[in-house]
């Protein structure tokens, strides 16, 4: 906002051209820093896929791939979704955001899933 007030101001007011240019710089800045926030949040998103034989969890840092005969526990917190391999190895899902939707969905599809492999039946 201040770059674009400058920008103003120096072609309302007749103030020197460079008042002008600084204005542009800040505005150039600003739109430089949303493109990078943007980006960033793009990268940081992760893919789940679930299917009837197990599951592909696939973010910026890592790929994770299990079977649900492998699985030995889920837990749950409000913003982390952790699926347990044995005692040593463990997946967790962490929602900076918080409890959202999302997260909710994917907990319940998760444990049914889990149920129909184990040979469960869902109440409905």
């Amino acid at each position: 906002m201040v770059g674009a007030g400058l920008i103003v101001a120096a072609s309302a007011a007749g103030l020197p051209v460079s008042v002008a240019v600084v204005g542009w710089i800040l505005l150039a800045g600003a739109v430089a820093l949303c493109v990078i926030a943007w980006t960033t949040w793009r990268r940081m998103r992760v893919r789940v896929e679930l299917t009837d034989d197990g599951y592909i969890i696939a973010g910026p840092d890592a790929h994770e791939r299990g079977r649900w005969a492998d699985v030995t526990k889920v837990t749950q917190s409000p913003t982390t979704l952790v699926i347990h391999h044995g005692h040593d190895h463990r997946v967790r899902l962490v929602s900076q955001r918080g409890v959202t939707a999302e997260l909710l969905h994917l907990s319940g599809d998760l444990v049914r899933r889990l149920d129909a492999s184990r040979g469960y039946n869902s109440p409905m």
